[in-house]
């Protein structure tokens, strides 16, 4: 286990495997376009949908992300603003509007699988993350975990 965090976090494990089959999907649509194109729903209504993924996700990374580069030097545990509702906002954004938006964009059915990969590769690298937050800030984040969600927030009634 690291002994010390960076504020990427395991941000560059998520972003080397989604590029690679990213690149992969590129290959096989540019290879068989006819095979890949989703036809059944018309382009537009794609673009659209796509655009209107990436119009939630960027401002939603932007305040993630900016939270993050102001309070990471001062080694608190970040629990407050978008932190409230999902302990991993960042990469809440880029699984639930930015990357679905972008494989939308694409118009190619092969991308839609983009996002499991991300989610995939991000269920199985967190726990990095989880055991430093664990053993740094030990009882305060266990509570947190606790009570926010890990990904994907939940609004309690």
């Amino acid at each position: 286990m690291k002994h010390t965090a960076s504020i990427l976090g395991i941000g560059g494990k998520l972003a080397l495997y989604t590029i690679l089959y990213v690149g992969f999907a590129t290959l096989l649509t540019a290879s068989f376009p006819d095979i890949f194109f989703i036809r059944i729903v018309p382009r537009f209504s794609l673009l659209l949908f796509g655009g209107f993924f990436l119009v939630l996700g960027i401002p939603l990374l932007i305040i993630a992300a900016r939270q993050v580069t102001i309070q990471f030097k001062e080694g608190v545990l970040i629990t407050e603003g978008i932190f409230r509702y999902s302990r991993n906002p960042i990469y809440a954004a880029w699984a639930i509007f930015i990357i679905p938006g972008l494989s939308l964009l694409s118009t190619s059915w092969i991308f839609l699988g983009t996002p499991l990969v991300f989610y995939l590769v991000f269920k199985i690298f967190i726990r990095e993350e989880e055991e430093y937050l664990a053993a740094h800030f030990g009882e305060e984040y266990l509570q947190y975990k606790a009570k926010v969600a890990q990904l994907f927030p939940y609004f309690k009634r």
